[in-house]
């Protein structure tokens, strides 16, 4: 990079938060009050529309600090947050300079279950294109017999395609209710959360911690975590944890949507900034939930029960394994290995993406194993 472009890249702004009708016009005369701007781009989809951020550059160091300590900003009515463009490198090290991103790969990726077994990709791909363009559909099927095992994966160009398959549900083909999620990426599999629908996220400071602030702060409102969570779906409940006794918050807290597909979409990205603070999202999950979960060897167990019916075609071990191994297995193995199965799913093998789907299917997928 020459040293002009070292010095356009310090004196450049991120910008997210838009209100998607804002114009590049609009953000050039919004920020020349505090110096000259040389360059105002907002970064859209295919089809022309705001992706909801952009970037600002400044003719001088001096404007850009003085519109930082300005904040906070408002334009178009939304509150927006700023971020030093050359504090988001790839070389930064600072998850502080992670924004949300609609275009993230995650949000790409279609799980979609309940197939007919004689649906066709070519059918899938005629289906699912109407929401935009389609990049690959993979139909799982049997190595032994090719037949299809009654789920695929699809994946567009857009993640907006995958909002509006989700906001379009229910979608039926050849007379059956498909089942449509977002995939779900390797790193999450095998955690509980995985395979639950809620309508709840937990948010807290993430596990893995770097430099900066982390966990909700005292700084941070209710309608702080409103206007940032609300870009995923609408809000119903926004519950900040605090001490009885102190009335100071706990770091961490809930937020309750309309709809469990908006909690799929937060929970797939991990770490959100909010007012600069790095806030980590899971599902929320109740006792009985967990417990649920935790406690899925008992399908596993059957399934891995039945494996013993193989047994009387290999070397006569029809007693043994038939007996043994759809006892033992389906009882030891539904109890111990069921949980263990559960927690060591991430192992190679597994493929890089699972479904994010209900309990039965959990059982359909491991039985077919």
């Amino acid at each position: 990079m020459s040293s002009t472009g070292k010095d356009d890249q310090v004196r450049k702004i991120f910008v997210g938060g838009l209100d998607y009708d804002t114009v590049e016009a609009t953000l050039e005369q919004y920020f020349g009050q505090w110096g000259p701007v040389s360059e105002c781009t907002i970064k859209r989809f295919p089809d022309g529309k705001s992706r909801g951020f952009g970037f600002v550059t400044f003719g001088s160091l001096a404007a850009m600090e003085n519109c930082f300590e300005n904040q906070p900003h408002t334009i178009d009515g939304k509150g927006v947050d700023l971020r030093k463009a050359a504090d988001s490198g790839p070389n930064s090290g600072s998850e502080r300079s992670k924004v949300y991103d609609p275009e993230a790969r995650e949000l790409k990726k279609l799980f979609v279950g309940s197939l007919d077994y004689t649906t066709t990709e070519e059918e899938l791909n005629e289906y699912f294109s109407k929401y935009g363009d389609v990049i690959s559909v993979a139909i799982s099927k049997y190595p032994d017999s090719g037949k299809s095992r009654g789920f695929a994966f699809v994946t567009f160009q857009s993640g907006a395609s995958v909002d509006e398959v989700q906001q379009t549900r229910p979608h039926v083909m050849k007379g059956r209710k498909l089942e449509t999620k977002r995939a779900t990426p390797k790193h999450l599999v095998g955690k509980p959360e995985s395979q639950v629908s809620t309508t709840k996220i937990f948010i807290g400071p993430p596990e893995v911690r770097a430099k900066g602030h982390s966990g909700l702060s005292e700084e941070i409102t209710d309608e702080d975590l409103t206007e940032y969570f609300g870009q995923f779906g609408n809000l119903v409940k926004v519950q900040q944890m605090r001490w009885e006794d102190s009335g100071k918050k706990r770091g961490y807290g809930y937020i309750d949507f309309d709809d469990e597909d908006s909690v799929d979409k937060i929970v797939l990205l991990g770490v959100h900034i909010v007012k600069g603070v790095r806030l980590e999202a899971k599902k929320g999950l109740n006792k009985d939930q967990l417990k649920t979960k935790t406690g899925g060897g008992m399908n596993t167990g059957n399934r891995m029960g039945r494996m013993g019916s193989v047994g009387p075609v290999v070397n006569n071990m029809g007693g043994n394994m038939g007996g043994n191994m759809g006892g033992n297995m389906g009882g030891n193995m539904g109890g111990s290995m069921g949980g263990s199965m559960h927690n060591n799913m991430k192992a190679p093998g597994f493929g890089s993406f699972m479904p994010n789907r209900g309990e039965s299917n959990m059982g359909n997928m491991m039985g077919q194993m």
